[in-house]
């Protein structure tokens, strides 16, 4: 089994500096924390608890409460926050509050029984509601894909993606809109959408507009019941519409295949684009807003792991890109 003294010959460092990468010491280059991971995950090297100072609550167990699994969006950003907590010896606790609020707050205070030390959290409009409560256990929180008011956050610009989606469709000759997103969590996002539309002299119909029930989007039976529906709707008008902004690559794969098996050519007939970017956009050849999530996944370990005490809130925003693919651009007509 590697020591903390393999880790620090094979990293070409001290035993000292070792420790304080795992004790997140802000002294710490980003290049020396590098070279110490990669040599803890050469040797296979787990921190032991006895080694990491900790202040405060030290039960070495981190919360992170999410919408749901079923979207790779939130694995990608497990899995960084797992690589995350390994290099300092803690554990990771997962929950998923399927966009439900009261699920949330009963997660979210389930975690503080069980003595977590921090929490990142992908909240719904309970947080509002509980912050108070929240910040008064001492519990570090981040909140991660959003912006808070009352936590460190970061997140990205999911405004500024959807227009861009929206501008695609117009630069590439689009006249009629459509979007489908989930009521209540996706509002901001297709706000912007229809805005942007609106700015250059279009405008989305309300016949094409798509809202699928809270908490539909994290079940699968709920969501694709939803989609049915709305793709039968579609199909029912004469005068179609021509291009769709699908609010993840979970839907949006499952709107592309199902409307294709009617005969609906795409991109030729309706382009399609959609959020994430996950593996789902690429291996389907999805045009996908890109979300730097696995960054994400690290500024949020960041910000529950350190212990400068400040008397403003953080807010990171990051950008997001558009990656345009074959679902809403003809790539073997189109140059780009």
């Amino acid at each position: 089994m590697a020591s903390i003294r393999d880790v620090a010959s094979r990293a070409g460092v001290s035993t000292a500096t070792v420790s304080r990468v795992i004790n997140n010491h802000p002294s710490v280059t980003v290049e020396t924390r590098r070279a110490v991971h990669e040599a803890m995950d050469f040797l296979c090297y787990v921190p032991n608890r006895n080694a990491i100072q900790l202040s405060g609550k030290c039960s070495g167990l981190i919360g992170v409460v999410v919408p749901n699994l079923i979207n790779p969006h939130f694995c990608e950003l497990l899995a960084t926050l797992e690589e995350e907590a390994r290099y300092v010896g803690k554990t990771i606790l997962v929950k998923t509050h399927q966009n439900q609020a009261f699920q949330d707050r009963q997660l979210v205070r389930a975690l503080a029984g069980m003595g977590i030390e921090a929490l990142i959290w992908v909240p719904t409009e309970v947080e509002a509601s509980i912050s108070g409560w929240l910040q008064a256990t001492g519990i570090n929180t981040a909140v991660v894909t959003q912006t808070s008011r009352f936590f460190n956050s970061v997140s990205n610009n999911q405004e500024r993606g959807a227009e861009t989606i929206a501008e695609h469709f117009i630069d590439t000759g689009r006249t009629r809109f459509g979007f489908i997103g989930q009521d209540g969590v996706d509002n901001r996002k297709m706000s912007a959408y229809c805005k942007k539309i609106l700015s250059h002299g279009y405008r989305v119909d309300k016949r094409d507009s798509y809202w699928i029930p809270k908490g539909d989007g994290e079940h699968n039976r709920g969501h694709i019941r939803s989609l049915d529906i709305i793709i039968d709707n579609i199909l029912a008008q004469e005068d179609k519409l021509n291009c769709l902004f699908i609010y993840n690559d979970v839907a949006a794969s499952y709107v592309i295949e199902h409307l294709r098996r009617r005969s609906v050519r795409i991109p030729q007939d309706i382009a399609v684009a959609s959020f994430d970017n996950t593996i789902i956009a690429q291996m389907m050849n999805i045009t996908s807003i890109a979300q730097p999530i696995n960054e994400m996944g690290k500024l949020g370990f960041e910000l529950i792991s350190s212990t400068e005490k400040k008397e403003h809130i953080d807010s990171i925003i990051l950008t997001t890109r558009l990656i345009v693919r074959g679902s809403s651009l003809d790539m073997t007509t189109t140059n780009i």
